[in-house]
């Protein structure tokens, strides 16, 4: 299939917005249009670790995706009511991965949760057990991060910090285990009517995950997708499917009223991120796809990564991506691999 059609965009980034309005050590907010922001994970030694958005929808104020440490939501809840003179009384969950749910609980009791049913469903079934697992394992985890810096190459070295904030934001989240579960669920779609402004949450299944959920403002051409879209960076593959993944890009790629996107990782970008998204993930799994043997997914697994992706963060993803892949071959082939765990 081709990879997009083709499309020109000539709707500017909302650049006289791009600002920044507020300094953290955990992430950055940058005004996107009147009334919506982007807070931007800071990749040295940040605990928030995915992006989220504020909205002032008028009468009320939303956060999506409220990071993972406890302590970074909290600094944006405060932040969020500074900025839209409300408390936050709305918040979503994209999808149920821990760095985007955790933060929840610093907004309760005034704000209620959304998320998809399956998402909730994700996170009563998963969430005991990655809390325990947190706890249990993430000082370790932690410490043998610090000392890879000694024997680490240079990319490595580049990405520590990252996984410095990461680890002590799944410490910090595991300490008082609590499940804020959502309240309030959807399937497919859901408008959320403000008096000033509105928004829309759109479900995506077996992209990122089994249930991803994106919020779209139409009148302003904006677009916060969650895990749906990293960028420069490498996506976690391993609890989702790359084919449907790619069509969740291509529609949002080709829908014509959106031109800023918000990463779940990564910097505010336009519609080339979707794109490069998209070829990587056709890319590995046409690797995948041609290595029918053992030996040629041996052969695969002890290659270098393309030199089109060797820059980008999160590269310990690559590897798992490529062996879950080839195990999901296997599955649908008869054969019974363990996916690898993150």
């Amino acid at each position: 299939m081709p990879l997009f059609f083709a499309l020109t965009v000539s709707a500017p980034l909302h650049a006289q917005f791009r600002k920044k309005i507020r300094a953290s050590a955990n992430f950055r907010i940058e005004q996107l249009a009147p009334r919506v922001w982007a807070a931007i994970n800071n990749d040295q030694y940040g605990k928030a670790i995915c992006n989220a958005g504020i909205v002032d929808l008028g009468n009320k104020t939303l956060v999506f995706d409220p990071f993972l440490a406890p302590s970074a939501a909290a600094e944006l809840r405060e932040i969020a009511r500074q900025l839209t003179k409300k408390p936050v009384t709305l918040v979503v969950n994209s999808h149920y991965h821990q760095d985007h749910i955790r933060g929840s609980q610093a907004f309760l009791p005034q704000a209620t949760i959304i998320s998809t049913t399956l998402t909730k469903n994700e996170i009563d079934r998963v969430e005991p057990e990655e809390q325990e697992w947190g706890k249990k394992f993430g000082p370790t985890m932690l410490e043998a991060v610090r000392k890879r810096s000694i024997s680490s190459n240079a990319t490595e070295r580049e990405e520590l910090p990252f996984w410095i904030g990461y680890y002590e934001g799944v410490i910090e989240s595991s300490e008082d285990p609590y499940i804020a579960s959502p309240d309030m669920l959807f399937d497919d779609s859901l408008w959320i009517q403000g008096s000033r402004l509105e928004v829309k949450l759109v479900e995506r299944r077996n992209g990122h995950t089994i249930s991803d959920a994106v919020m779209l403002i139409p009148s302003l051409g904006i677009a916060f997708m969650g895990d749906l879209l990293v960028n420069d960076r490498h996506p976690w593959l391993s609890d989702g499917n790359a084919r449907a993944w790619q069509e969740s890009l291509k529609v949002f790629y080709e829908d014509s009223v959106y031109h800023t996107y918000v990463p779940g990782y990564g910097g505010v970008c336009g519609k080339d991120a979707l794109k490069t998204l998209y070829d990587y993930l056709g890319e590995i799994q046409a690797l995948c796809d041609a290595a029918r043997t053992d030996s040629a997914q041996n052969a695969l697994l002890a290659q270098p990564m393309p030199a089109a992706y060797r820059g980008w963060r999160c590269s310990r993803f690559y590897q798992p991506n490529i062996q879950y892949l080839l195990s999901s071959a296997k599955d649908s082939s008869g054969g019974s691999e363990k996916k690898p765990d993150r």
